[in-house]
Order: structure tokens, then C-alpha cells, then sequence
């Protein structure tokens, strides 16, 4: 079931009581983006190189766990089930990584509030581990036992935010001993009462991490223009079939500097406007190739997407996903049969 579908059947996934349980590896970066259930997500694959990924994820009857790792830096567009928050940790970070556009490092508790939109670079290596629970019930949880208004406590939250050691410490032990243990106890009949006391010790550890995460008030004004302007680019490139836009053409439009644009994706990205750009073009190409009939020529789909020289789009989609074109189109092929 995909978010999309899950929305339709039960506004959100979480919430329902019956069990859910994935555990997967992907080779490819487009595969990754749909192995998170109930997210709606879009990757694009920035580092070249064959890719890897994993997930895994327990959900129950009011909260969704989650680990994802990847061993190429991708920029992430994505929704979380509807009315949830999302609260985790980083737990490798291999180079520059960036959730809602503040920098993540060690000890950064990441949070997503309800109903917002997920943009999240990630580092060359990386693993996240988050929870996704129930607005309602966290915000009940918070204001029967805590005495807490949470409404009141996120909006002094950044989406990044350094805590102790010992308190994101505390944070990941729960959230892995709760995906370890439900994993391994999906079969058994009591599941819902195991999960009953996870769930509590959960909840207070997230707001605990909320809680010493409050005293931060400085807000990422600068990081949400530039990661504007590297939406507005992705739009911009992906509106128009068969040519793409010059840098110059980018600026006239953003009505912005070629220095500014520059900036802003070194600042989000950490690449150049003119990569980024084919890359969104080339995950087009991989998509189509994937999803392509027989009689479909690599050419056409790579014209479609303004790549006309046929060598140098080969070159750069071996770089890119490790493969060449045309070992993606055998390979969905075979795979269709």
C-alpha cells in the first residue's frame, strides 16, 4: 500500500491496530524512494556511483519506526502520513547533510511537524532512525502526563537542533530497541501490550528531546531562501520536455544573480546548478527506461529529456547510477517477463 492509497483507506496508516512490518535492500535510488511505506517521497541521487539502500520499518497501532541508510548523498522531497510528527536522530553522517535546510551533525534531533514538507540532503553515507506518531495521540500524551502544550513546544523547535549527548543517546536506544524487539515479536498474540509499554517510553523520550531542544530560538531564514531558489530550479527543469534551460534563463526568471544561484546550491546541494539539473533529467530518463515498452528507444526517451548527444548522456548516466542505459532497459525487461 502506498501513502496515496493509505490515505484513501484510513486518512493515515498510523492509527491502524494491525501490524506492519518491511525490511528491504534496493540498487537503485528510485526504488529507494518507494521502499518507505506510507511516505510519499521523490529522491534525486547527487553523488555518482552504483547506489545501495536499506529500510526498515515497524508500524503499530499509533506510531511508525523507521531506520534508512544510503551509501550515495540524495536530495529528498517527501510527506509523512498525514497528521503524524516526525521526530528522530542521525545516526552516521558522512559528510555535509541538511534536513529543512539546517546542517545536521552529531547529536541533532531532526523533527518534521505535522503535515509539513520533508526536504532532506543527505550525506555520502548515511542512516537516520525516526519515529512517526500520531499528532493526537503524542499531543495527548504530552498535555495528560506532561503537563505540556506541544502545539506550543514545536514552534520553538527548528527542524534541526543540537541536545545532550546523553539525551540523544537515550533517544536511539529507544527507538532501536522498539524496531528490534517488535520485529522480532511481530508473530506474537500479546503484540499489542508489548507495544503499549514500547509506546510509552518512546513518547516521554521524544519529549524529553523536545524539551532540551526548546531553548534554541534562531530560525534558518538563510537556508530556507536558498533551498527556495533549488525548488524553484527543480520545477523550472522538470516543466519542459525535450530542452532544458540555460543558467542565464534560470536567473532571468528567479530574478537572481548567477553568484546567488551558485550560492544557494553550494550552500543546500553542495553541487553546481548545471549537475543538478541533469541529474533531475537523467532520474526521468531512468524512470521512463524502467517503465518503458519494447519497442521504446533509449534515444528518444534521452532526446525527451534534452539529451541529444548520445555519448556524453551515456557517460553521464554510467557516472551517475553505475550502469548504462541500456543495462536498465535489459534489466526491466527481464524483469517484466
Amino acid at each position: 500500500m502506498n501513502f496515496r492509497e493509505a490515505l484513501l483507506k484510513n486518512r493515515s496508516p498510523v492509527g491502524n491496530r494491525k501490524m506492519h512490518f518491511v525490511e528491504r535492500t534496493s540498487r537503485d535510488v528510485l526504488e529507494q524512494a518507494d521502499a518507505l511505506p506510507f511516505w510519499s517521497q521523490d529522491y534525486t541521487q547527487l553523488d555518482r556511483g552504483s547506489f545501495t539502500g536499506s529500510i526498515m520499518s515497524v508500524t503499530g497501532r499509533n506510531m511508525q519506526i523507521f531506520r534508512e541508510s544510503m551509501n550515495r548523498s540524495v536530495d529528498q522531497i517527501a510527506s509523512a502520513p498525514e497528521d503524524t510528527y516526525v521526530i528522530g536522530i542521525p545516526t552516521i553522517i558522512e559528510g555535509e547533510a541538511s534536513w529543512g535546510g539546517a546542517q545536521v551533525k552529531s547529536d541533532s534531533l531532526i523533527t518534521l511537524d505535522k503535515n509539513g514538507e520533508l526536504l532532506f540532503k543527505t550525506s555520502h553515507f548515511s542512516e537516520i532512525t525516526a519515529a512517526v506518531i500520531s499528532a493526537d495521540h503524542l499531543e495527548e500524551y504530552a498535555g495528560q502526563v506532561e503537563d505540556i502544550d506541544l502545539r506550543k513546544l514545536m514552534n520553538n523547535v527548528n527542524p534541526v537542533e543540537i541536545i545532550p549527548t546523553d539525551v540523544a543517546q537515550r533517544l536511539l536506544s529507544a527507538l532501536n530497541s522498539s524496531t528490534n524487539y517488535i520485529s522480532k515479536s511481530s508473530g506474537n498474540p500479546n503484540i499489542q501490550h508489548i507495544l503499549r509499554h514500547f509506546e510509552d517510553n518512546l513518547l516521554d523520550t521524544c519529549l524529553q528531546a523536545l524539551l532540551n531542544a526548546g531553548d534554541c530560538r534562531e530560525r534558518h531564514y538563510d537556508q530556507r531562501i536558498h533551498r527556495y531558489i533549488v525548488s524553484r530550479v527543480r520545477d523550472l527543469t522538470l516543466s519542459i520536455d525535450g530542452d532544458c534551460l540555460t543558467i542565464g534563463e534560470i536567473c532571468i526568471e528567479l530574478r537572481i544573480s548567477r553568484r546567488t544561484l551558485n550560492h544557494a546550491f553550494s550552500r543546500v546541494l553542495g553541487i553546481t546548478p548545471v549537475e543538478y539539473m541533469r541529474n533531475l533529467r537523467l532520474h526521468r530518463v531512468r524512470s521512463e527506461l524502467q517503465s518503458s515498452p519494447y519497442e521504446t528507444t533509449i534515444a528518444n526517451i534521452a532526446a525527451k529529456w534534452g539529451f541529444w548527444h548520445m555519448s556524453l548522456f551515456s557517460r553521464y548516466y554510467r557516472e551517475l547510477f553505475g550502469e548504462s542505459p541500456s543495462e536498465t532497459l535489459l534489466l526491466s525487461k527481464e524483469l517484466d517477463k
